[in-house]
């Protein structure tokens, strides 16, 4: 499992490389820049899979998940998470 940061530019570019192994990615909005995502092709502005307000999540899994991750929003801010996620609240597992 890792985890990470990524900032958008005005081209697509890679976020996370192309991974056999990996089964589950997370990816978060951390501000209100919007953020298009292409899975194992490059990312186009306002088309795809996109992130608008901030919070708004993806989650991968299987093919899309072991595929490169491009994304493309000129200084949208985005973290990311491969393998489960667990949350808890007050100790308790969600």
């Amino acid at each position: 499992m890792t985890s990470g940061k990524a900032t958008g530019t005005a081209s697509s570019a890679e976020m996370l490389a192309a991974d056999i192994y990996r089964e589950r990615v997370v990816i978060m909005l951390q501000n209100a820049v919007s953020c298009a995502i292409g899975i194992d092709e490059d990312a186009v502005a306002d088309e795809g899979v996109i992130l608008q307000e901030i919070g708004d999540t993806v989650h991968l899994a299987g093919a899309a998940a072991r595929a490169q991750v491009n994304i493309i929003g000129n200084t949208a801010s985005l973290t990311y998470q491969t393998g489960d996620v667990e949350v808890s609240l007050n100790g308790y597992l969600a």
